[in-house]
């Protein structure tokens, strides 16, 4: 517990030091469109190398968002909450100190489900960690998330060398309110430098390297122990192991390393920057922390390229981005045995090997154009295009679950001048998107179908991914300066989406988000 207090107590000094950050840097304030349109534009702040800062456009910036967020409706993952709110507030900054480039973002969020079923063991079930504990009954969940992450850069070094290193930090807690209760602590550092080399003016070359630790310690207990409440050691898609009492204690460990290489040709008029990028994560699962037993661990090896291009005319703007990913997640179990002879060493791990799989692909094209004005835009139109397959199996006794699915979604905004003077803005946005299931089936094949594990959990993750549904919405904001010799913008957002189904089910599920802010 003094470790897990430490963490915290780091998070909040850093949070201070990204507070800082924030609010140190801009002379000069933006409008919400003109802010969108210069991150857009900041290539390098997209990839994994904090070195690229000097080849983006380096104006300070600064801006605090206090934020209030809704979903409600039963169109959801089981894992979910039928309805979740959220309350954050978050903060970014970026600085030009002329011998270093220093930008910094602080999230927090507040987050309540209600109605939320199948886990009593982790913070995030969708992390890519299929050894979790699943029970049968709804609960509400009342999590914390701090979010802090850093680059520093050096200008370029020689007229040809930069240096920079990104650093993040994520610290959330969980608990889950109802027998069996869960009190989860997860955290993750990360740290990764980067390097580029500037060819000459239109070519530049990256490369960077990752490294992260990852924590989450899980404890469970019942507050009625006259009462033991069943639960469900999950092994994938599935298959369980049933338990009645308290639950368990899980530690889960696990490191990831990577690396990442950019390509960047740009002119006054055009930017481009490829980047390829592979990391590997080892997470492994103990129960019991007076007597570790090792159950289980995974491989989470991720594979990624995107290509973003922006061409940027006299009137118009051209913003194209594509990206495909692959992830391949080996699970792994262990055969263990006690050991109880006089030495008594704990467990001994006897035999393990890989017994279920997880792939993952994923396309993305987005394609914008945006009609100028001076450093945001009159209007802005939007396609997207994303397909993705996922093909998951547990390989003895063999359980197979597969989705495929291609989306398409269009969206327009409009930035309207209500008045020159305080630099009044109402930016308007509509948009509307399709999924278009192409497949999916789950077949169980291990013992115990009966298990809700099978019959609810696994088949209502089924029923989630092989729907057809589409999604409209939109959002208004409004913004204007302080005062005119003020450089500050303060903005009001307001958004609403409505998803519908009629496939299972499902009802479909609402979004309101409602948020105050200002950028300077």
């Amino acid at each position: 517990m003094k470790r897990q207090y430490m963490n915290y107590m780091k998070s909040n000094l850093l949070a201070v030091i990204a507070c800082f950050i924030s609010m140190a840097g801009a002379a000069q304030g933006f409008s919400p469109a003109a802010m969108e349109q210069l991150k857009v534009q900041r290539l390098w702040a997209h990839s994994q190398n904090a070195a690229g800062m000097v080849f983006d456009d380096v104006q300070n910036y600064s801006n605090v968002i206090l934020g209030y967020d809704l979903q409600d409706g039963n169109y959801c993952r089981p894992q979910e909450g039928q309805k979740e709110t959220v309350v954050g507030v978050s903060s970014e900054g970026f600085i030009n100190l002329k011998n270093a480039y220093v930008w910094g973002v602080f999230n927090f969020a507040q987050k309540n489900m209600t109605d939320a079923g199948y886990n009593a063991s982790i913070a995030d079930p969708f992390r890519g960690m299929p050894y979790y504990i699943a029970d049968q009954h709804l609960s509400k969940w009342r999590n914390q998330h701090y979010d802090l992450k850093f680059r520093a850069a050096t200008p370029l070094l020689g007229n040809h060398w930069t240096l920079g290193i990104e650093g993040n930090y994520v610290a959330i807690l969980a608990a889950k309110q109802r027998d069996p209760r869960v009190d989860t602590r997860f955290y993750t550092l990360e740290l990764t430098p980067g390097i580029t080399y500037r060819l000459n003016d239109s070519q530049k070359f990256g490369a960077s390297f990752k490294y992260s630790s990852i924590k989450e310690d899980s404890r469970m207990s019942n507050v009625n122990v006259y009462v033991d409440q069943d639960y469900y050691i999950l092994y994938g898609l599935g298959t369980a192991i049933k338990g009645i009492g308290s639950g368990v204690t899980s530690n889960y460990i696990g490191d990831r390393f990577g690396g990442a290489i950019q390509y960047n040709f740009s002119t006054p008029s055009f930017n481009l920057l490829f980047e390829g990028s592979y990391d590997i994560k080892a997470e492994t699962i103990q129960q019991s922390y007076t007597t570790p037993k090792k159950t289980a661990s995974v491989k989470d090896k991720t594979a990624r390229i995107s290509l973003t291009m922006v061409q940027e005319g006299k009137d118009y703007t051209n913003y194209v981005k594509t990206t495909y990913t692959n992830r391949n997640i080996d699970g792994i179990q262990y055969i263990s045995q006690r050991d109880n002879s006089e030495s008594q060493s704990g467990w001994l791990d006897l035999y393990n090997n890989i017994r279920s799989t997880y792939k993952t692909q994923t396309s993305s094209l987005n394609y914008a154009l945006s009609r100028n004005r001076g450093n945001e835009y009159s209007w802005k139109v939007e396609l997207d295009v994303n397909y993705i397959k996922q093909d998951d199996e547990y390989l003895m006794p063999n359980s197979v679950q597969n989705a495929e699915n291609l989306s398409l979604g269009l969206g327009g905004k409009k930035n309207l001048v209500l008045g020159n003077s305080m630099n009044r803005r109402l930016l308007i946005d509509i948009h509307a998107a399709y999924n278009h299931n192409l497949g999916g089936r789950y077949v169980y094949g291990g013992s115990h179908a009966d298990y809700l594990t099978v019959t609810e959990l696994q088949q209502g993750v089924t029923n989630y991914y092989t729907c057809d549904f589409y999604r409209i919405g939109g959002s208004v904001t409004y913004s204007q300066q302080v005062k005119d010799s003020k450089r500050m913008n303060l903005f009001a957002k307001v958004a609403f989406d409505r998803v519908n189904t009629s496939d299972y089910d499902y009802d479909g599920r609402t979004y309101l988000s409602v948020s105050l802010g200002c950028n300077f």
